[in-house]
């Protein structure tokens, strides 16, 4: 039974209202949005993000409101995970607020309540939730897998401190001082020794060649947790109208061997190029001096950038060579944020119930739900995320 059939009856002793999304809400959630956030959204970014998900019709979103005024929203992004030969359904929860006016007074548990009792249609929630929000999910069975490192080549240091250091100035001066000496000759040096290779040649697509990375994603899907590379997901994924994207492909003989899909974004000031997408991702198929040759050409043509960001499981050795240091080693971990990710699946109590009903695959035969083809959905190494796979906006 899907959301629009449950009853949306509250108890008038209640604060405020919860219920599910309407069309009518889209402008009030991105006033929300940008008074917590501190960042306007526009009307083609919403529908972008929720309107137009391949997985599903309309938008999954709970929210809640008081006399009138949105002042909480919980929404889902639909996601399709693969295991080896295994396919799942899961959502992402993103973007989850609310007013700092209205809480402390229930919505919150309120709105996951109604949110886990109506999107029951998947095997599980994945997400990265923000130190303040973790504990709230703990309390609805949310476990924490680890976190998801990132990589940082820093052209600008100015732009790196995001408050972690609790006020630091010495780390914040460090970090500073670090970036400032890479800036200055670390860089040009680096990309004076990494040299492309000559029987490799780099194209570059302004558009997402999306028949080309499905053949680079099929020639070694990942036997870990991975997001899909499905023409759905990519013809979706990266059309973000905030992002400028490039893809970039490395070919030999005439024969596309690897990709990376990069977007430009303007954030609060400085710019930012994210390396969205590695494909094949399992790279141990891929020589590293192909990959050398594609990742010099992504630097090359975004020195003009502050920050280029990467995921720190794809070639680190590499990636050092090009001086992207990873957020787990100092200075880098005092003074950016690591994200974390958790994860709940969707049937903690139903999980043969599930299988026995409709076919569906909730969790193990053996009854445990926090096991899905035989991986621990807890244990990190089960997982294989880029950056293309934890929520960014």
């Amino acid at each position: 039974m899907g959301p629009e059939f449950r009853s949306e009856v509250e108890s008038s002793s209640q604060y405020g209202h919860v219920r599910f999304y309407e069309p009518a809400d889209r402008a009030s959630f991105l006033s929300l949005y940008e008074s917590v956030w501190g960042r306007p959204k526009s009307a083609d970014w919403f529908d972008w993000r929720f309107e137009s998900n391949p997985y599903r019709e309309g938008v999954q979103m709970v929210v809640a409101e008081h006399e009138g005024e949105l002042v909480g929203a919980e929404p889902l992004l639909p996601f399709r995970l693969r295991a080896g030969p295994k396919t799942l359904d899961a959502y992402q929860p993103v973007d989850w607020i609310v007013h700092p006016d209205h809480r402390r007074r229930g919505l919150f548990t309120r709105m996951t309540e109604r949110l886990l009792s109506a999107y029951t249609d998947a095997d599980l929630l994945f997400n990265f939730p923000t130190d303040a929000l973790r504990p709230g999910l703990e309390k609805f069975d949310w476990r924490t897998v680890g976190e998801v490192p990132m990589s940082y080549r820093v052209h600008d240091p100015r732009h790196l401190h995001t408050g972690a250091t609790g006020g630091d100035s010495r780390l914040v001066n460090a970090a500073l001082s670090v970036g400032a000496t890479v800036t200055r000759w670390g860089t040009r040096v680096s990309d004076r020794i990494n040299r492309p290779s000559s029987d490799v040649t780099v194209e570059r697509y302004e558009t997402v060649p999306v028949e080309i990375l499905v053949e680079l994603y099929a020639s070694a899907v990942p036997r870990r947790l991975h997001v899909t590379r499905d023409e759905q997901f990519l013809r979706w994924r990266f059309a973000n109208p905030n992002w400028e994207t490039t893809t970039y492909v490395a070919s030999r003989d005439g024969r596309p061997v690897a990709s990376i899909v990069t977007a430009r974004e303007r954030l609060d000031g400085f710019t930012c190029t994210h390396l969205l997408d590695v494909q094949p991702m399992v790279t141990s198929e891929l020589p590293e001096q192909v990959f050398a040759t594609l990742l010099s050409a992504v630097v090359s043509d975004h020195r003009d950038v502050d920050l280029l960001k990467a995921p720190a499981n794809v070639h680190p050795s590499l990636f050092r060579r090009f001086l992207f240091f990873e957020d787990t080693m100092f200075p880098l971990s005092r003074v950016t944020m690591t994200s974390t990710q958790v994860v709940r699946p969707l049937a903690l109590d139903s999980a043969e119930d599930a299988v026995r009903e409709n076919g569906t695959s909730h969790g193990d035969r053996s009854g445990d739900p926090w096991r899905i083809g035989g991986l621990d959905l807890t244990d990190p190494d089960s997982w294989h995320l880029t950056l293309a796979d934890v929520d960014i906006e």
